[in-house]
């Protein structure tokens, strides 16, 4: 967040000076107050550019064996643009290439990843059948099973696109 609060100034800074050199091109024919609204323009740009491509640049940072299972997407009133587009702020996507079959259930890793959170990855073991999961991989015997929806989306990826 840090890097993102540094970029966004940088974008405010370099804005405001290729403005500053414009009006020196022009010899001050500019109006001054341009030199604030581009400073501004650009760091609320590079703000929402940053919103929106934050899932997408997550996403490509997993690799190509990652599977999304689910988004969440919100709208939040200090962001005033997420009402014309809800921004994705959460996401859980499954790994296609560490995935074990075993009759009816699919062992796998499920990262779990939040744009201004912390990350996670959990290891995961659906029962396809019986519509639940536990965390835990191997010897499921004394496993702590949590009953899902048969269309809950994680499962349904889990079961049908892992398998």
């Amino acid at each position: 967040m840090l890097l993102e609060f540094i970029a966004t100034i940088s974008a405010g800074v370099g804005a405001a000076g290729l403005m500053v050199a414009l009006r020196k091109l022009t010899r001050g024919s500019l109006p001054k107050w341009l030199v604030p609204a581009a400073a501004g323009l650009a760091m609320l740009t590079f703000t929402i550019w940053s919103d929106y491509s934050w899932f997408t640049r997550a996403q490509d940072t997993l690799g190509p064996d990652k599977i999304v299972a689910t988004t969440v997407e919100k709208q939040q009133l200090w962001r005033p643009w997420t009402y014309f587009a809800a921004v994705t702020t959460q996401f859980i996507a499954l790994d296609k290439a560490r995935t074990t079959i075993d009759e009816a259930t699919v062992s796998t890793d499920m990262y779990l990843l939040s744009r201004r959170g912390d990350s996670a990855i959990v290891p995961v073991t659906f029962d396809c059948l019986m519509s639940r999961r536990t965390d835990a991989t191997g010897d499921l015997s004394e496993a702590e099973w949590f009953s899902m929806d048969q269309d809950d989306p994680i499962l349904r990826t889990a079961c049908d696109r892992l398998r």
